[in-house]
């Protein structure tokens, strides 16, 4: 074009070569099989290492949003639960993109990095009990509970953490995060539907 300078005419290039993924997210990532999806547990420290993870994240997510849209698709129906149920669903993919943007520039941080590959490799293996309780762990933080302590639920816990100062589920304080992360909680909510346990003992109550 004219007047266009070198630089800009490279990331013109790229742009345009540039092959976005079709899916419940439209993604810059080539997404992998099936096969390839299992995460091992483990968060590398090399560039192409990571990328490789991102991309196994993206595709498992990718197939969760996708089973959950097709078994939404049969809750458009008046009744007040199916509109919620399928709003639900559109809520949690819009919510994720925000992540697959994380995925696909790089950088996601360590602190979320980590837990969330816990939470996938949980969730790839059926273990849906041990996938929640990482939720738990990412979202309210690893502060000890206090002897003689009365108030045990989230909420009460919650407060009683900022009160005393302690260590708390730091990254809920971020919008954009909390809504991501809900999601995960609702992916896994779903998996379990769509993905029985062998073990009832791994089944979410």
């Amino acid at each position: 074009m004219f007047g266009e300078s070198h630089a800009a005419r490279l990331r013109r290039h790229r742009r345009l070569k540039t092959v976005v993924t079709q899916g419940p997210i439209p993604t810059t990532l080539e997404l992998v099989a099936e096969a390839d999806m299992k995460v091992d547990g483990s968060v590398p420290a090399d560039r192409p290492g990571r990328q490789w993870l991102f991309r196994q994240l993206a595709s498992y997510f990718t197939m969760v949003l996708t089973e959950y849209e097709r078994a939404m698709e049969g809750e458009k129906r008046d009744t007040t639960a199916s509109k919620t149920a399928y709003s639900a669903m559109v809520q949690t993919r819009e919510n994720m993109k925000p992540l697959f943007r994380k995925f696909e520039a790089g950088d996601l941080d360590d602190s979320l990095i980590e837990p969330i590959v816990e939470i996938v490799q949980a969730l790839q293996e059926r273990r849906y009990v041990d996938a929640n309780d990482g939720y738990l762990r990412l979202s309210i933080g690893k502060a000890a509970w206090p002897i003689g302590v009365t108030m045990v639920g989230i909420h009460e816990r919650s407060a009683r953490e900022k009160l005393h100062g302690g260590e708390k589920g730091h990254v809920m304080g971020d919008e954009v995060t909390r809504k991501f992360l809900q999601s995960i909680k609702r992916c896994l909510t779903f998996a379990q539907v769509r993905w029985p346990p062998q073990n009832l003992r791994q089944l979410m109550g």
